[in-house]
């Protein structure tokens, strides 16, 4: 793990002790690498606790986004989760893979707020939430191993109590968890969001091996549903995450397959992320 962290961490600008700093502090450093990373953490949650809007408010809001779409809710509720997911699953792994530590969660310390569009348009969760760590500054654990696990009960203390809704909205439970682990691995992308020299020491196949058994950890075959790949083109390289099940958005009139879906075949998908990378190059 620790040779892992090393190469993430030379894209990233952080004070000389990270351990002094807050949970909002690393949220705040995450944002400003990567936007993507857009977890609010404020002395505050923002709007309705997880556990209360997933049991009273979840089916009106999933059905309007679907009547939005004039889709099934089948196509629509995968589409709904993975705005959810990015928000809060992407920032989670990246508080465990940059700082070390695992913001101790359950669906009550996790705010929602709703947009227009009947999306996720926040998610919060309070600056005082307890996190497990490897030192004291936190709830201490005695290993990198033992920290990962941490990780995955709270990815499962957020996700299991959800599977029978959205079993309700039709969603298969293999979408569904590829959905959050999904979201989970783009941490990998997000801290490498650009274009990498092809001499760079970053080795993929360490991003690959730590996802794979962290996430078998999470569901049986969990640690197969994602892979950690990479492109090159002159000269760079570009971090991607391949899906190996389907949101199902190219269901929805108007809309395409996601570059990452597992329905490209991997030459089509190589060419979609060399395609993007090119376009990275262009704008450098």
């Amino acid at each position: 793990m620790e040779q892992l962290q090393q190469q993430l961490l030379q894209w990233l600008d952080l004070p000389a002790d990270s351990s002094t700093l807050t949970l909002a502090q690393q949220q705040m450093l995450l944002n400003k690498h990567e936007p993507f990373f857009r977890l609010v953490i404020s002395d505050k949650v923002v709007g309705t606790d997880a556990e209360t809007w997933f049991k009273g408010c979840a089916e009106e809001t999933l059905q309007a986004y679907a009547d939005s779409l004039d889709t099934k809710t089948a196509f629509s509720a995968p589409i709904w989760q993975k705005v959810y997911n990015a928000i809060l699953f992407t920032s989670l792994v990246g508080h465990r893979l940059v700082f070390n530590r695992v913001p101790k969660l359950s669906l009550k310390d996790v705010g929602l707020t709703i947009g227009d569009d009947h999306r996720v348009s926040n998610v919060s969760i309070s600056s005082d939430n307890l996190f497990f760590s490897l030192d004291d500054t936190g709830i201490k654990v005695g290993s990198q191993q033992e920290l990962d696990q941490k990780l995955v009960e709270v990815i499962l203390e957020l996700s299991t109590p959800l599977t029978q809704f959205y079993k309700s909205q039709r969603v298969n439970p293999r979408v569904y968890w590829g959905n959050i682990l999904y979201a989970c691995n783009l941490a990998f992308s997000k801290l490498t969001h650009q274009p990498i020299s092809e001499d760079n020491s970053l080795d993929t196949s360490l991003l690959q091996e730590w996802q794979s058994a962290v996430f078998e950890q999470a569901l049986p075959k969990g640690g197969q549903l994602n892979k950690i790949k990479e492109v090159s083109f002159n000269g760079f390289k570009k971090i991607y995450v391949r899906r190996e099940t389907c949101c199902l958005k190219y269901k929805i009139e108007g809309k395409a397959k996601c570059t990452t879906c597992n329905l490209h075949s991997e030459e089509e998908q190589t060419e979609l992320v060399i395609n993007k990378l090119k376009k990275l190059l262009q704008t450098a």
